[in-house]
């Protein structure tokens, strides 16, 4: 049993160290965001949007996801006055859509983030319900390794327990962590 046990270990440390690292470095850099300056690449296009995709704003989200390279989840909508404004979301990367839904006539803002910025959307991106297939992806990824962690600590228990001469020391960094 402590065989197989410590390669399970191993291999389960070994498979997860990748997805640890990124959150440990994406966890740093929500600690000291206010410190650390960021790059926005930034950039506006006029867009006419079709009269059949101007009625609803997840039918003008599709046309112009398909149009002008856009993807992620539609977020924000918000419609006053005759005009309509969303959020397309993806890590890394968001396009605020402002268009009048009478003419079709409208503006996207899109702003393209850098690494750090992405490590931190990634790092607090929610659950499996994404439009935005990577985000679903990624979404899969972090609970096989959330699970993993939990499972290479379990076994570290069980490693640490079977080694009588270690237990004392084991049991105060247990206490402390």
């Amino acid at each position: 049993m402590f065989q197989w046990m410590r390669n399970a270990h191993l291999w389960i440390g070994l498979v997860f160290v990748l997805m640890a690292m990124i959150f440990a470095v994406s966890s740093l850099f929500s600690i000291y965001r206010p410190y650390i300056e960021t790059h926005q690449v930034e950039s506006e296009i006029q867009v006419r949007i079709p009269p059949e995709a101007a009625g609803t704003p997840r039918a003008a989200a599709r046309a112009l996801m398909a149009e002008h390279d856009l993807a992620g989840d539609l977020r924000q909508i918000q419609e006053k006055d005759g005009k309509v404004t969303f959020r397309i979301v993806r890590p890394g990367e968001f396009a605020d859509v402002e268009y009048t839904a009478s003419t079709g006539e409208g503006v996207v803002k899109r702003k393209r983030q850098g690494v750090l910025e992405t490590l931190m959307q990634l790092h607090t991106n929610h659950g499996l319900w994404h439009e935005y297939f990577p985000a679903n992806a990624w979404a899969v990824f972090a609970l096989l390794t959330s699970a993993g962690l939990l499972l290479l600590g379990l076994s570290g228990i069980y490693l640490w327990f079977v080694h009588y001469d270690e237990r004392r020391i084991g049991a105060v960094l247990l206490g402390f962590s």
